[in-house]
């Protein structure tokens, strides 16, 4: 099995991933089929994750335990399967909004951190110069992480 899995295949590791990610744990057959949402009988869900652990997307830590993600398929999961969305309508009016109030820099940099979090659910730090006011010279986005 290679890069190009089949659709089952990546739902299958979708959702071990996401629940990885959300419980920590080794992931089963039995909790992929509940969770993944398919009528897959336990035997075929342990198939394709033997397909995925020969794939090297995911192992297991000793035996008998579920399976968890590797940096493999962390990449893949990353880069294939996490789909994005446009943003809502209405943000760009909240975000016009924030930009038109009077306000101090640093509370329109605090604003529009916020609603770009909301946006994407990530994390956002800012930090500013101990000031009310000040001029933008640049932005940088920082990646603090994989």
């Amino acid at each position: 099995m290679n890069q190009d899995l089949d659709a089952r295949a990546r739902h299958l590791l979708r959702t071990l991933v996401a629940e990885y990610i959300r419980d920590g744990r080794p992931i089963g057959s039995r909790t992929l089929s509940r969770q993944s949402g398919l009528d897959l009988s336990a035997a075929t869900i342990r198939n394709v994750m033997a397909d995925l652990e020969e794939a090297g997307f995911i192992q297991s830590p000793h035996t008998s335990a579920g399976r968890v993600p590797t940096d493999q398929g962390y990449r893949f999961f990353v880069d294939a399967l996490i789909t994005s969305e446009a943003a809502e309508a209405e943000s760009l009016p909240q975000l016009r909004k924030i930009l038109a109030e009077p306000h101090g820099t640093g509370e329109v940099v605090n604003q529009v951190s916020d609603l770009l979090s909301a946006l994407t659910n990530f994390v956002g730090l800012v930090t500013v110069p101990r000031r009310d006011n000040f001029a933008f010279r640049h932005i940088d986005f920082v990646r603090i992480s994989e």
